[in-house]
């Protein structure tokens, strides 16, 4: 239901003019009639305004519905009561919201329901917030009709629209608007007169209209009476410059560890790297297997070949004098040599070397013996 406005106002102003009327001979015959139609109009011009003033602010072009910008409906229980289509937020301190319904305790010139924001003895910074359907692109201004503090030099009353919709009123794309403090009640009086409206462009289909109350000082029980906030377009809005979004610094991650293959890589000295490097791909098998360094201990595979070292030369071999050498031994000797190379050729270095040693033995036999032989000639 929609509110009644002034209607006090209006009976007044109808009621006098029907005094005037009906007592037009008696009570102001003795007045010229020019002076009684001036002070007629005098009184029009008086009580003219104030309808006017108090007009249903409410109704279109506003763009928020009429229930939410007269403050109907209310939702949810004190200490958090806010009317529907409101929702409410608070940046510093503690606040009380309740809707006021009778007429006696909405203490708003526009009638009930209003809204109250109240603190005893404590300070807040808080307010309202309501989302709206609107044309993108399009310039609006927001207006409050009603902020009523009871003590208005603590109380700072500050519109604001977000042209992008969101909901915090902490956001840097909201446009603020001018903060009243002290006295003011009716807040979207012709400038210079007391006024907070707010312009801004939409850049979506959907804003969002702050009213903020900063209350930085307590006198006792304060309160705030909060009635008809609406939103009109406005094209002489300017366009939205909205700051930059900062980025949010990352937060600090664990380095993720190496691949067990690189972290090996990593941390080995500067050597020459092996002829065969395995493939540090984490998905390919190595199709060799790095051939280890051969220890110094360990023994040849190879079969080594004869060396000449061991073979039987004429040097160490002495031919016997003919005239010493019994009939045959040179059939000995020769079959002796014979074997002396079929053991070189099949033997390892174990049975060279005990050849050998036989060949020096048998060396110094033959040359002790020729020594011994020339000595008794």
């Amino acid at each position: 239901m929609a509110k009644r406005y002034f209607t006090p106002f209006v009976s007044l102003f109808l009621t006098f003019w029907q005094h005037i009327l009906k007592n037009m001979n008696s009570a102001f015959a003795s007045l010229p009639r020019p002076l009684v139609y001036l002070l007629a109009a005098l009184a029009a011009v008086w009580l003219l305004p104030l309808p006017a003033v108090a007009s249903d602010l409410c109704n279109p072009p506003n763009v928020i519905s009429q229930p939410v910008c007269d403050m109907e409906n209310p939702t949810g229980s004190p200490p958090r009561q806010v009317p529907n289509g409101w929702t409410p937020f608070v940046v510093a301190g503690d606040a009380s919201y309740n809707v006021e319904t009778s007429d006696s305790a909405a203490h708003t010139v526009f009638g009930p329901p209003s809204l109250r924001m109240q603190n005893s003895g404590g300070v807040f910074k808080a307010g309202i917030f309501t989302q709206v359907q609107v044309t993108p692109g399009a310039g609006y201004r927001a207006s409050i009709g009603w902020g009523a503090p009871n003590s208005p030099d603590t109380f700072g009353r500050q519109l604001g629209i977000d042209p992008t919709g969101g909901a915090d009123p902490n956001s840097p794309s909201i446009i603020w608007g001018p903060t009243h403090w002290g006295p003011g009640r009716m807040l979207n009086y012709p400038p210079p007169d007391v006024n907070i409206d707010v312009k801004a462009r939409a850049l979506n289909n959907t804003v969002t209209v702050f009213f903020l109350v900063d209350h930085p000082t307590s006198t006792g029980n304060d309160f705030i009476f909060i009635d008809v906030i609406a939103l009109y377009p406005d094209e002489s809005a300017p366009q939205v410059e909205i700051p930059p979004t900062p980025e949010p610094t990352p937060e600090p991650t664990a380095t993720p560890e190496p691949a067990p293959a690189m972290a090996a890589i990593a941390a080995a000295p500067a050597e020459p790297l092996p002829t065969a490097i395995p493939t540090l791909e984490p998905t390919a098998t190595p199709t060799e297997t790095p051939t280890a360094t051969p220890s110094p201990t360990a023994t040849p595979t190879a079969t080594p070949r004869p060396t000449p070292s061991p073979t039987p030369t004429a040097t160490p071999t002495w031919t016997p004098w003919p005239t010493l050498t019994p009939p045959g031994a040179s059939l000995s000797l020769d079959g002796a040599q014979d074997q002396l190379l079929t053991l070189a050729r099949s033997s390892r270095p174990r049975g060279l070397l005990v050849l050998g040693l036989l060949s020096i033995w048998g060396a110094g036999l033959f040359g002790g013996s020729l020594l011994w032989i020339r000595r008794r000639h």
